[in-house]
This record gives structure tokens, sequence and C-alpha cells, in this order.
């Protein structure tokens, strides 16, 4: 039995070690769109709480699309060498009186670390709700992101769940924090980002 075991046990350790931590693929953003004509620049520091830790850093710009669409073009490194990814953001159901925020978030993303590479597509639901009871305005939200995987030889699919809170601690900035649990082959961890927002027309300006 131990000859059999063995072999196996080996087997699914080295599986383990080749599979990057894709903590990464956290969400960073409530379900709110731009105002029209306005953008944001941000970053957002990560660290990593499971599978032996790391630290990671992104940046970032949000851009308003359509109505009810915004765009978004992520790149970062750290504990994995270097990513990016451009995502979409559909919101149809915009927070009204007792109604959250509720939308969908689609991702397309590359990833290179070491001498492996990665496709990535993400789907994420995200609802968010905003709250002006504290000293603070704050938007809280949730997610489910759920990202198919593709390396060569190998595909499979990472899952977590995604709860934050965005707040506007200053005039023309936001602070957010966000913690992410890993559901399936994806890695528990904590983030904090940094959004700034620009009027096309005039620059630097609070919406």
């Amino acid at each position: 039995m131990k000859k059999i075991t063995q072999p196996l046990h080996i087997f699914f350790v080295s599986v383990l070690l080749t599979i990057p931590s894709y903590a990464y693929l956290s969400l960073n953003e409530t379900a709110e769109i731009l105002p029209a004509n306005y953008f944001n620049l941000g970053f957002a520091p990560q660290a990593y709480l499971s599978d032996g830790g790391g630290f990671d850093i992104s940046v970032f710009a949000d851009a308003h699309l359509w109505d009810d669409v915004d765009g978004r073009i992520t790149i970062g490194g750290g504990e994995i060498d270097f990513w990016t990814q451009g995502s979409l953001k559909w919101v149809p159901f915009p927070d009204v009186g007792n109604q959250p925020a509720m939308g969908l978030r689609g991702a397309l993303g590359y990833v290179r670390d070491q001498s492996e590479n990665f496709v990535h597509i993400q789907v994420a639901p995200i609802i968010s709700k905003k709250s002006n009871s504290l000293k603070l305005d704050m938007i809280s939200y949730a997610g489910l992101p759920i990202t198919f995987i593709s390396e060569k030889g190998s595909n499979f699919v990472a899952s977590q769940i995604a709860l934050g809170a965005l707040f506007f601690p200053w005039q023309n900035g936001q602070i957010g924090a966000e913690f992410n649990l890993d559901l399936k082959d994806s890695v528990s961890s904590a983030s904090v980002f940094f959004m700034f927002p620009f009027e096309s027309g005039t620059g630097y300006k609070k919406y």
C-alpha cells in the first residue's frame, strides 16, 4: 500500500507546486458605474493569507464606456512575476432605494510566472449597496469570481468569495479594502485599493 500511496503523494504535491497563487484574481471594485466622462486611476497592494503567503501590487485604470458598462485595464506583479487583465463590468440594476446595485463582470487575462504562461477568463457576479449611516460614506460589496484558467496541457477552474467596502475619506480620493476567501484552487487574501477620479474635461475631480 505504501508503494502505491507514495507516488500519488509526490504527484499531488508536484501539481500543487506548479499552480501559481491566484489571489490576484480579486475584484477590488463595487457594482457602481462611473458617471459619464469620468475615469479612475488606482493601485492595489495585496497580501496572500494562505499557501505560504506572498505579496503583489497592481495598477489599474477604469473608464465609463456606455450607460451601464465600465471597463478596466490592470497590470500587476509580485508573487506572480507578471499579469495583466482587461475587464468589462455591466450593471443593469443600479443602487436605488432599498435595491442594491447588481451586475456582472467579465475579464480576460494573461499571466507569466517563471517559465509558465497562463490565460484566464473570469465571470464574477457583483452586488453592492451605499450607506451613509457612518461618519464616512461607504459602499459595501460582495462578489463571486469564477475563473477558467488554461496553461499548456492543463485547464482548471478557480473560485473565491470577495467581500469588501469602499470609503470616501477625503474629497478627491477613495480607499477600499477586500477579503478573498478561497473556495477552489485559489488563495485567501486581503487587499487595499486606492482610486483617484478624473473628469475628462477638467482633470482630477470628485464625482
